[in-house]
């Protein structure tokens, strides 16, 4: 039996803080006048050579300004990406999960300081740990999907009863508040804290609260993939050729890594949230993580050269996605991939779109 972990977490872009101590691209814009044929160029590399699948779309001013989709959706049955392709979009499910749980801070349902014990009193600590230490990664709870579980409990739906008795079972691995450790844990407690403020599953509050609200129709949170549906398998890479990835029951991932979207629709929701249509302004900031490469209440900080963007990352099966907003600049990039190579990881593909975007040196790979 295979033994595989389930990849759901961020990866944070380091190479973006290597790239803020080069001086020599100071000063730059983004989208002004940029090589589009370059950058249609650089995504049919991509494809060409085997280094990715999946879509890219980038927002100025709120309109659509770039996109594309390179590889296949489905590779058995010769599906090509389209701009309509969905994908799980992994941990970037963590942003709609605590902009729901702002909303409901805003609505007087529970506080930051809330303990879980209010909620789940069986979890350990939990009349230490607060929404707030969840929402950051400071509770302590073990994160779960650092066990190596068999394909047979991966593929196999779970009950919100046998995720609590496993969290009990895992423990902590420090006291709340005492140092920050990524925890996916933390997010699928506050999926269930959301189901039951609501009264109903994570997946209609989900939908009332954002995708109808916001008109985001390729936006919901998943089930089994239909490829039927414009939905996209995953693949890992294997002597340069695509294997068709183990699909994670989705049950196991409810509010840190069950979305399902395309990037239109994430850079719509990175614009409504950063207009105050999601959240009022006092829980953005609140939300927004004040130094690069750490984590706030569901957005991390990544720079780009002398520019901050916000947003989120995301690593599940074969996906991995990636969402930033520059404030400065009323841009979003959203990049969803369902096939990454080992010779041309995520940071590199959004690095060399930015870079083309902005108008930058970059050699095509």
């Amino acid at each position: 039996m295979e033994n595989i972990k389930l990849k759901i977490f961020s990866i944070l872009i380091i190479c973006f803080i290597v790239s803020c101590s080069d001086d020599t691209n100071e000063g730059f814009e983004f989208g002004e006048n940029f090589d589009r044929n370059k950058m249609d160029t650089f995504f049919s590399t991509i494809e060409e050579q085997n280094l990715g699948m999946g879509s890219v779309a980038i927002f100025k001013n709120g309109q659509l300004d770039y996109q594309k989709s390179f590889g296949q959706a489905d590779i058995e049955n010769s599906i090509s990406a389209t701009s309509q392709t969905k994908y799980r979009v992994a941990s970037i499910t963590k942003t709609f999960t605590a902009s729901i749980i702002m909303q409901m801070i805003e609505e007087n349902s529970l506080t930051l300081s809330t303990t879980l014990d209010t909620y789940f009193p069986e979890l350990p600590n939990s009349n230490l740990i607060t929404i707030e230490h969840l929402l950051r990664h400071r509770s302590g709870l073990f994160n779960y999907t650092d066990t190596a579980y068999g394909t047979d409990i991966v593929t196999q739906p779970a009950t919100k009863q046998q995720l609590i008795d496993l969290f009990i079972e895992n423990g902590t691995v420090f006291e709340p508040n005492e140092q920050t450790l990524y925890s996916n844990t933390n997010y699928v407690v506050l999926g269930f804290i959301i189901e039951n403020i609501d009264q109903k599953s994570y997946s209609d509050a989900m939908r009332d609260r954002i995708t109808i609200p916001l008109g985001l129709t390729n936006t919901y949170n998943g089930g089994a993939i239909n490829t039927s549906n414009n939905e996209a398998l995953s693949y890992n890479p294997e002597s340069n050729e695509w294997i068709l990835a183990t699909e994670t029951n989705i049950t196991l991932v409810n509010g840190t890594g069950s979305i399902v979207s395309n990037p239109e629709d994430l850079n719509t929701f990175l614009q409504e949230l950063f207009v105050g249509n999601v959240v009022s302004n006092n829980s953005l900031e609140q939300m927004k993580a004040d130094q690069p490469n750490s984590f706030g209440m569901g957005l991390i900080s990544l720079p780009f050269y002398e520019k901050t963007g916000f947003g989120g990352t995301g690593l599940l099966d074969g996906f991995q996605s990636i969402f930033l907003y520059f404030p400065d600049d009323n841009v979003s990039i959203s990049i969803t991939l369902n096939g990454v190579s080992t010779s041309m990881s995520r940071n590199d593909i959004i690095v060399g779109a930015l870079s083309i975007y902005s108008d930058l040196e970059y050699a095509l790979p």
